[in-house]
């Protein structure tokens, strides 16, 4: 085995770590949803930090084992490593202004005195859904990237497909959201 080859492994894992988290974030905000008490909130809550360390540290390693990897293959010349690197920074910032509206939402329920609509109305927040599904293209977009290999302009439109692709997805599921709220309270 290669240095090249472990680094490529390594990359694999980091990006397959990356996706679980995204795929635990999915859950804990479906189930965060569905929550009545800051009791269920706080369980559900209760694994964002180590989600935060694993989504940091795969983040830092993807970028750190995929510049190395494209340094060996000479392809920093090209438009397509820019714009993953671009994803990879887009994708930190929405995970970090999730980061803080999860942290905001615990400490709200932590608090006993906290009036519940506050927590409530931080779980009903749009940026939680618009960042998670923006950030699951951001990671397709920066596969394909990586796979095809594209010129500048079919690099930029994987990005900006990307975004709008999160952005578009996101919008479908909120609206079934409010709809299937909007029928609860009326079925009550």
């Amino acid at each position: 085995m290669t240095i090249y080859t472990g680094i490529l492994f390594v990359h694999a894992i980091a990006v397959l770590v990356l996706t679980a988290s995204l795929t635990i974030e999915a859950w804990m905000l479906f189930q965060l949803r569905r929550a009545s008490s800051p009791g269920e909130v706080r369980s559900w809550t209760a694994p964002v930090p180590g989600l935060t360390v694993a989504s940091i540290s795969s983040l830092v390693i993807v970028y750190v084992t995929g510049a190395y990897l494209t340094e060996s293959l000479r392809a920093w010349e090209f438009a397509w490593p820019r714009f993953a690197v671009l994803e990879i920074i887009l994708f930190a910032v929405l995970g970090a202004l999730t980061g803080r509206r999860l942290r905001a939402i615990r400490r709200l329920c932590n608090n006993a005195s906290e009036i519940e609509s506050g927590w409530n109305a931080g779980l009903r927040s749009p940026l939680l859904k618009i960042s998670l599904s923006i950030r699951i293209w951001i990671v397709i977009g920066t596969i394909l990237l990586t796979a095809a290999k594209p010129e500048f302009v079919e690099s930029l439109s994987i990005v900006v497909a990307s975004v709008l692709l999160g952005w578009v997805s996101s919008l479908a599921t909120l609206g079934r959201t409010r709809a299937i709220s909007t029928a609860r309270a009326g079925s009550r």
